[in-house]
């Protein structure tokens, strides 16, 4: 039977909506968003379970996974320990988020499949009820949570649903190279006061301070955090020291504490240790250092603070002094001298001490001219009640007679590593270097350590001199790092503070929230910025920060004090 034209009309146009029809849907599928798109997994009735025994680190990130989750899915999941009582085990079947090493058989599963990788390591396995996040550090594991964070919990859309997609059985070692996967430093910085401002009191009413003073340096700070009278926690400790210029009689002392009840705002003289060991040596209270035990040592409890410092006579003699104090800085003993001295070229100087949990041990790091084979070498000594010091050990000794390495700080890093910040004079000039050891009895002295320096836009930028150092676990997957000191070269010409989130391998900069005018035409202007000291608090996101900082107006130095804080 022949086909009719309208029969044909009929076919051409079901052809042609068909075509529509197909058209429209592939339009659709391509206008549904990559969120429609996503595979997840609907995390609602989840609790996240942590192990019982992590470190505090572990536990402050478990709660920064919450709150990541609560911020991007809007689902606010309970956080909980692994412990239970042996009479009612937890449920199998439970949907859980297991970080670290729990007791639950998956986190064990997915431990076992770490075996065999290099170095440290972490996995995220997620399963039909569990997700787990384990690795084979601490730090292992606090890697593995930020990965998760930014991989699968930050690429969510709103809703009770978790984007898996980046795969259910990630498995990374540690990579150097990408260990500034958090952003360089969100961080607040609030001036809080001048510490000592020459004059902004009256000398007179001062302990005793003579009336001429014109010029301090030498600051360092510390918040009370061991007194066994919990109020007294939280306090403010402040040192510093005067120029010898103001003193007329040998015997009077360099020193002077301070302290602040009110959050830094304001500051009053407590205390001017004095010498009484070896009286015939000179000023006491020179390049001095301020800290807080953590830990008994000996006869000293914690939160004893310890001052220790120079008394020296610069034409003949020096040694360094240690002062105790148990009623928060007020009154003052001095119960030992770690190391003797000659005069200029010939002394020990710049005293730093710090007290290592891993033995027991008070370390007293110094500068030390003494010894005739070298210019200058950096050496510790160590104690076991801050009255007996053991023998000398060199850190920094080097073949070159002329170099001359000094001024050294210590802080211990999240991977278990001691850093050592220090000046290097070489030829004339000064750079700061690092040196890190695992132990912190063996530094291998002869290793000149490594040059610290970055970039701003495309200047190198080095500081000379005077420096120190903090670490805090706040902030990158390796917590942050901080070195500041006086004056600089290159860059931009601001004054600088440099950072490091991968244990200072690389590094960046902020500007120094206490910045002084180094190189105008005043008389002292070589104290300015020496030396800034950078402590942690009771709380790790808080730095507490003193530097030597000049009065424009009158040419004279003054102590400030600033507060950092960095954010998780």
């Amino acid at each position: 039977m022949k086909k009719t034209p309208v029969f044909y009309r009929i076919i051409a146009l079901v052809i042609v909506l068909a075509s529509v029809i197909s058209a429209f849907t592939a339009c659709t599928e391509d206008k549904k968003t990559d969120e429609e798109k996503k595979d997840l997994l609907d995390i609602s009735t989840y609790a996240i379970v942590r192990y019982d025994s992590s470190e505090s680190s572990i536990t402050k990130k478990t709660a920064r996974l919450k709150n990541a989750i609560k911020d991007t899915l809007g689902v606010d999941l309970a956080v909980q320990s692994d412990w239970y009582n042996p009479n009612t085990p937890p449920d199998p079947d439970a949907k859980e988020i297991l970080i670290d090493k729990t007791n639950r058989k998956e986190s064990e599963e997915a431990l076992a499949k770490l075996e065999g990788q290099e170095g440290d390591a972490y996995i995220i396995d997620i399963t039909e009820n569990k997700i787990v996040i384990v690795g084979t550090t601490d730090g292992a594991t606090l890697r593995g949570i930020f990965y998760f964070i930014k991989n699968y919990v930050m690429t969510s859309p709103k809703g009770n649903g978790l984007d898996v997609t980046h795969g259910k059985n990630i498995v990374q070692p540690y990579d150097s190279a990408k260990s500034l996967s958090i952003p360089i430093l969100d961080m607040d910085i609030e001036v809080v006061s001048t510490v000592f401002g020459v004059p902004d009191k009256n000398p007179s009413d001062l302990l005793g301070y003579p009336s001429n003073i014109s010029d301090v340096h030498f600051p360092s700070v510390i918040e009370l955090q061991y007194q066994e009278n919990e109020e007294n926690n939280g306090i403010l400790i402040g040192a510093f020291c005067i120029i010898e210029t103001a003193l007329q009689n040998p015997m009077e002392t360099l020193a002077c504490i301070m302290e602040s009840r009110d959050g830094g705002k304001s500051w009053d003289v407590i205390a001017r240790p004095k010498e009484t060991l070896d009286t015939g040596t000179g000023w006491a209270g020179s390049m001095a250092h301020i800290y807080e035990l953590p830990a008994q040592v000996g006869n000293m409890p914690a939160g004893t603070l310890i001052y220790s410092a120079n008394s020296v006579n610069y034409s003949r003699a020096s040694h360094i002094g240690v002062w105790i104090s148990n009623d928060c800085g007020k009154t003052w003993r001095e119960i030992s001298i770690v190391a003797r001295g000659g005069g200029t070229g010939l002394g020990v100087w710049e005293p730093v001490m710090y007290y290592n949990d891993a033995d027991g041990y008070l370390y007293c790091f110094y500068s030390d001219d003494f010894n005739r084979n070298y210019d200058q070498r950096i050496v510790y000594r160590r104690s076991k009640d801050g009255v007996k010091w053991e023998s000398v050990v060199e850190v920094c000794a080097f073949e070159n007679f002329a170099d001359r390495p000094g001024m050294p700080v210590i802080t211990k890093l999240g991977n278990g590593e001691y850093f050592l910040v220090y000046e290097y004079c070489i030829g004339g000039g000064a750079r700061i270097y690092y040196k890190k050891t695992k132990d912190i009895t063996n530094w291998n002295p002869e290793d000149p350590g490594t040059l610290i320096e970055t970039k701003v836009g495309t200047k190198n930028l080095q500081i000379a001199t005077a420096p120190s150092c903090v670490w805090t676990p706040v902030g990158g997957e390796c917590g942050t790092l901080f070195v500041t000191g006086m004056y600089q070269f290159g860059g931009d010409g601001k004054n600088r503070i440099l950072v490091s989130t991968d244990y200072g391998e690389t590094w960046d900069t902020v500007e120094n929230p206490l910045p002084y005018s180094g190189y105008e035409s005043f008389e002292n202007e070589s104290l300015y910025g020496y030396r800034p000291i950078m402590v942690l608090g009771a709380d790790p996101s808080v730095i507490h920060y003193v530097n030597t900082t000049n009065i424009k107006t009158s040419g004279k130095s003054q102590i400030q004090y600033a507060k950092l804080k960095v954010h998780e």
